[in-house]
C-alpha cells in the first residue's frame, strides 16, 4: 500500500469515528437541532402533546401537533431565553408529567384531552392544591406560561394561518377604479 492510499484511508477513518456518535437513530433523540436546550425525545414528544391541548385540531383546521408548534416553542425558548429559564423549562415539563401521574395515575401523554385541560388549567390559575406539591410546581407553571405564549405566537405566524385563515395582501390592497361616490 502506497502512503497516499493510507492516508486517505485513515483521514476517511478519523471522519467516521467522529460522526459515529451523531449518527444514532434512538427514540430519545430530538427532531430538530437545539444549541443550548438539552432535552430528550420523550419531553419532546410532552411538549407536543402539551401544545395540542392548548391548540387542538378541529374539523376546520389542523392543531399544534400537526403544525409542529412545538418545534416554535423549543427554538424559542432555545434561542430567546437565558439559562435559568431554559433549567426552568426543562425541569417544569418534567413536572407536568409528574403531576399528571399523580393525580390520574398516567403519564401526560396518556391522560384524556379533559384531563389534560384540566391539569393545564388548574396548574395556570394557581390552584391550592397543586401548589402543596412541592417546589417543582413553580417551574411547571412556568413551563406551561413560557409554552402556552409561544404556542399562540407559533400558530398565528404558521404559514396555515397566514395562507388560509387570514391571507395576506401586499399594500395597498385591492383597488377599485371605477366607484360611485
Amino acid at each position: 500500500m502506497d502512503r497516499r492510499s493510507a492516508l486517505k484511508n485513515m483521514a476517511l477513518l478519523g471522519g467516521s469515528v467522529l460522526l459515529a456518535p451523531s449518527c444514532t437513530f434512538s427514540e430519545e433523540r430530538v427532531s430538530i437541532a437545539l444549541n443550548n436546550l438539552n432535552i430528550s425525545g420523550r419531553q419532546e414528544r410532552l411538549l407536543a402533546g402539551i401544545a395540542e391541548t392548548f391548540i387542538p385540531a378541529t374539523d376546520d383546521s389542523p392543531g399544534a401537533e400537526a403544525l409542529k408548534i412545538h418545534h416554535f416553542v423549543l427554538v424559542m425558548v432555545d434561542d430567546c431565553r437565558s439559562e435559568e429559564d431554559r433549567q426552568r423549562f426543562v425541569r417544569g415539563l418534567d413536572q407536568v408529567d409528574r403531576l399528571a401521574e399523580h393525580h390520574y395515575e398516567a403519564g401526560f401523554t396518556e391522560c384524556t384531552p379533559g384531563e389534560k385541560e384540566q391539569l393545564l388549567a388548574r396548574t395556570l390559575e394557581g390552584s391550592p392544591e397543586l401548589k402543596s406539591e412541592g417546589e417543582g410546581y413553580e417551574d411547571a407553571r412556568e413551563c406551561l406560561s413560557m409554552t402556552k405564549q409561544y404556542a399562540i405566537r407559533g400558530f398565528l405566524n404558521s404559514e396555515y394561518v397566514m395562507t388560509e385563515e387570514l391571507p395576506y395582501q401586499l399594500v395597498p390592497g385591492h383597488f377599485d377604479g371605477c366607484v360611485a361616490l
